[in-house]
């Protein structure tokens, strides 16, 4: 059965103490002119920023714990880390027994401890039986059952590793599943057909003796390396908090079913939000934190659902 579902950003600069990040910051917005609102972010309004990501963190890793999951279906993107030009799909689901992967590869082989290589546990059966389920119901996932990466050789992306890092799911070993979503390249899936996949997920779940916690992995509003690099919407990022938090939540079907220029790049990762939101339709979220910081190049939300089960 389902029990919770978590959502939250995968910014760099959650993951890193606040001297990282104006490094941070000028490597992923280049020479794009940024907002006003950078100007107010001193050290001491960072470290404070950084403190609420951190309880917000805290507050998602003890929901999972609490929900006593026996795996994890986990919703993120890939970042031509994994997949390429050769090759790039829609949906996919991985089936294998591990992956292994960095938390931080920009920060791999150096003395400072900030990237992490995992080896991920992963259920590779209720990884099948998802993915044959999703087959049965419609959708044409991707089966994968090992981590062969076309593009980057470190291995899955940071989508899955930063969360099952400081979540603590890699530390306890809980196993996961790894459902990758495109976000970033196309064509990409409507909003209404990853509401479709959530609503999928929940039924698939919910018809196993097993208890399955479901996370999102990645957004809200951001563009790194593009033109609206360090540029926050904070109107959307409200709307969709403010959806998922009421009854409103199937009003998120409405979003990538035109094109925009906010709603490429980074934001792309919201098609992850709006899945688990509709695993838990008619459930309405706890929005944990939102921190439109722009040192972190990211509206950065985090979200439960659920959690009282």
């Amino acid at each position: 059965m389902l029990t919770v579902g978590v959502a939250l950003s995968h910014a760099p600069a959650m993951f890193v103490p606040i001297d990282e990040w104006p490094a941070l910051h000028k490597e992923l917005t280049g020479d794009v002119p940024q907002p006003a609102g950078l100007a107010d972010e001193t050290p001491e309004a960072n470290a404070a920023a950084k403190e609420r990501i951190d309880a917000g963190l805290d507050h998602l890793a003890k929901t999972l714990e609490a929900s006593r999951p026996d795996a994890v279906i986990i919703v993120g993107d890939d970042q031509s880390e994994v997949f390429g030009h050769a090759f790039n799909p829609t949906l996919a689901v991985y089936c294998g027994k591990q992956a292994e992967g960095h938390t931080l590869r920009r920060y791999k082989g150096k003395d400072n401890g900030l990237d992490h290589h995992l080896t991920l546990n992963c259920d590779n059966e209720f990884g099948f039986q998802l993915a044959t389920s999703l087959t049965e119901r419609g959708f044409d996932p991707a089966v994968m059952t090992e981590i062969k990466p076309l593009t980057k050789p470190e291995g899955i992306g940071h989508a899955f590793t930063r969360p099952a890092h400081r979540l603590g799911l890699a530390d306890a070993g809980t196993p996961i599943v790894p459902v990758f979503l495109n976000g970033y390249h196309d064509p990409m899936p409507t909003g209404r057909r990853c509401w479709e996949l959530g609503l999928a997920i929940r039924e698939i779940a919910d018809a196993t003796d097993k208890r399955i916690a479901i996370m999102a992995s990645g957004g809200l509003s951001h563009d790194p390396l593009g033109p609206r690099a360090g540029w926050i919407d904070h109107r959307l990022d409200r709307w969709v908090l403010d959806r998922i938090a009421s009854d409103r939540a199937e009003d998120l079907t409405n979003l990538f079913a035109f094109d925009s220029d906010t709603l490429r790049g980074g934001s792309g990762e919201i098609r992850a939000w709006i899945t688990v939101a509709a695993a838990f339709a008619g459930t309405r979220a706890e929005v944990v934190d939102y921190i439109p910081v722009h040192h972190s190049v990211t509206g950065l939300g985090l979200a439960t659902w659920g959690a009282s089960a």
